[in-house]
């Protein structure tokens, strides 16, 4: 085995293993927010994170980067948070309490439209110059739909690879899960990112990447 393969696999082994830790963190801080208080935080800084990595190619400490970006928007993060959790929320009880098939055939709609609207709010935070909550809606919402390919095949990775994992060990899941969702999620983003850069900013340009 030469020297380049084995520096190629160290930097394989290297990611997966901040795959890893980012999920351990995303846990960690989520715990210590009581869940509904650290979600969102957590999620922004990992997704952060993902950002500096996937888009900036740059790698800085996973576990003061995360820290950082957690306190960073703090907030705003967890606003947002909640609008999704309460849209979701009413959504699925809609799609189990109706009994009329085209009401719950609505509801599924609904459903995807909403996560593909929502899967890069935090990508958009880390990544654009949007300041307010409906600037950020409004760009993650214009990705997550305008460019409807990425979206359809990020959730098709994520939910096959969670249904592989979880026919081979729930610790995979565990360990890897939610860092996994996010590195599939700010991979994408960073593909949406880099088709769509504005050549000038003006009124009628909805945001711009950092």
């Amino acid at each position: 085995m030469t020297m380049e393969k084995i520096s190629k696999i160290n930097v394989y082994m290297t990611n997966v293993l901040i795959i890893a830790y980012l999920s351990f963190l995303w846990i960690l801080f989520t715990l210590l927010g009581l869940g509904l208080f650290g979600v969102g935080p957590a999620t922004y800084a990992m997704m952060a994170y993902y950002d500096k990595w996937l888009r900036l190619g740059e790698q800085p400490p996973v576990a003061r980067s995360f820290y950082t970006a957690f306190k960073e928007r703090f907030r705003q993060s967890l606003l947002i948070s909640w609008l999704v959790i309460a849209v979701f929320t009413i959504v699925i009880i809609n799609l189990f309490t109706l009994s009329q098939w085209y009401f719950q055939v609505a509801n599924v709609l609904v459903f995807v439209i909403v996560l593909f609207a929502t899967s890069h709010i935090y990508t958009v935070m880390a990544a654009t110059t949007f300041k307010t909550i409906r600037e950020i809606l409004q760009g993650a919402a214009l990705i997550g739909l305008g460019y409807l390919h990425y979206s359809i095949l990020a959730w098709t990775i994520i939910i096959v690879a969670y249904m592989i994992a979880s026919m081979i060990s729930l610790a995979l899941l565990i360990i890897w899960g939610v860092g996994f969702v996010g590195f599939v999620l700010g991979y994408a983003g960073k593909l949406i990112l880099k088709e769509y850069t504005p050549e000038k900013v003006d009124s009628d340009v909805m945001f711009e990447s950092r």
